[in-house]
Order: C-alpha cells, then sequence, then structure tokens
C-alpha cells in the first residue's frame, strides 16, 4: 500500500511538471515566432547603414569649374611697383615701361630683374614659363654680366611708350584670337634712352615690345585684377 500510494503521489507531480515543461516549450514557440521577422528587419537595417562614410569620390560634390577649365590662381598680393587695374593696355604699357628702366647706380642686377618677374603669374597648363621669362627679359639687352660692366659706367636706362595696338588692331591677334576671353595682347613702340655719367651723351631709339596681360573674366586671372601672362622682346616673336 505504501508503494502504491507512493506512486500515486509521484504520478500528479510529474504530470504537472510536464505540463510546465509543455507550457514552457510553447511559449518559447510563440516568442521565437515573433521576433524572427523583427530580427530580419534589424538584420536588413544594418546592411543598409554604412558603417563609414563614403570615399570623397562617390559624395556628391558642389558645381565646380566646366571640364577643360583650369581653376583660377590664387590672387596673390600686389608686386611692388605692380599696376593694380582691371585696364589691360595701362597694365601692359607699364609692363613695357618697367622692361627698359633701370639704374645701375641705385639697383643691383638681381633687383632689376626680379621687378617684372615678380608680377609674371605662371598659368596652371604651364604654358608660361619663367624660362620664358629669362630668355624675353634677356631680350631688352641686359644680361647679369653686360649689367656689371654698365656699372663701372653709372648707365641708367628710360622708357616711354610711343604708340600700342591691341588686340583686335593687331593682324595677328585677328588671324589667331586668343583662346579664352580675357587674355589680351599689346604690341607698343618704346622710345628708350640711354645715359650714363662717364658720357654726357645719350643715346635713344625706338623698339617694339609685345605684352600678354590675363584679365577677368578669364578663369585663369585673379579676381579683381590683371595680371601678367608674358611679353616678348625677340623680334620673330613680335605681335604685330
Amino acid at each position: 500500500m505504501r508503494g502504491t500510494s507512493a506512486w500515486k503521489s509521484y504520478l500528479p507531480r510529474s504530470r504537472r511538471q510536464w505540463f510546465l515543461i509543455a507550457l514552457l516549450g510553447t511559449l518559447t514557440t510563440v516568442v521565437i515566432t515573433l521576433l524572427l521577422p523583427l530580427g530580419a528587419n534589424t538584420s536588413q537595417r544594418a546592411t543598409d547603414v554604412p558603417t563609414s562614410p563614403p570615399p570623397a569620390s562617390q559624395t556628391a560634390a558642389g558645381p565646380g569649374p566646366a571640364a577643360g577649365v583650369n581653376p583660377a590662381p590664387a590672387d596673390v598680393a600686389v608686386s611692388p611697383g605692380e599696376p593694380q587695374t582691371l585696364d589691360f593696355k595701362a597694365y601692359a604699357e607699364d609692363t613695357a615701361r618697367a622692361l627698359y628702366t633701370w639704374d645701375t647706380r641705385t639697383s643691383s642686377y638681381t633687383q632689376v630683374y626680379s621687378h617684372v618677374r615678380s608680377w609674371w603669374i605662371v598659368l596652371p597648363d604651364g604654358s608660361n614659363p619663367l624660362t620664358v621669362y629669362t630668355q624675353e627679359f634677356e631680350g631688352t639687352g641686359i644680361n647679369s654680366a653686360a649689367f656689371a660692366q654698365l656699372s663701372a659706367y653709372g648707365a641708367h636706362r628710360t622708357a616711354t611708350i610711343v604708340q600700342a595696338s591691341c588686340d583686335k588692331a593687331l593682324v595677328q591677334f585677328r588671324d589667331h584670337p586668343a583662346p579664352w576671353v580675357g587674355l589680351h595682347v599689346c604690341t607698343m613702340t618704346v622710345s628708350v634712352t640711354d645715359r650714363s655719367t662717364a658720357d654726357p651723351h645719350k643715346t635713344a631709339y625706338h623698339i617694339p615690345v609685345s605684352v600678354m596681360v590675363n584679365c577677368p573674366p578669364a578663369a585663369t586671372a585673379p579676381a579683381h585684377r590683371c595680371a601678367l601672362a608674358g611679353f616678348y622682346t625677340s623680334a620673330s616673336r613680335i605681335v604685330y
């Protein structure tokens, strides 16, 4: 009897345990079923959101210069003696005078050479390198050796503009216009006078020079003024 009673008392407890286990299993299934769609959506969102910013090449950019147009150079400070103007003809005339004006009594060759060079802005396409400046500057008839010899005589030179023609007034410009709006060419006749303290006589003569000036709205020009893009003193390169 005791064994039968013990078995009977155990059986209900066993059934209650199995019932609880079954109920727990059912609840677990329901919870898993409910959470599966949420987990899928969370996984999908995690895939859609980048974990790091995209490369700069893939980000949207604001409007920039048109294809094939070089950006404007930095608007560097105006150099000593450089004209600050939007009048390309006035800028060209001042350049021509500066090229043929110097005084060995007050300036070294380095100062004379670098004076106009500091106005020269090299274009982004490299079409006006400073090697051209050196070549054309020495075409004015002066270099370091000549300047040293002339210094012994107190030589000095002055220049005035006799005549100037610009852009379409030049036949070569009409036949071959400037490649962009804002690039101008002026050819001037310059009256040059050479003097020295050792000789009371002076020597005067006329010489042509062509000056290229880059002004707004050119994309390669400073924003609010013109700049020197080049000049020709070699006879074969003068623009007529």
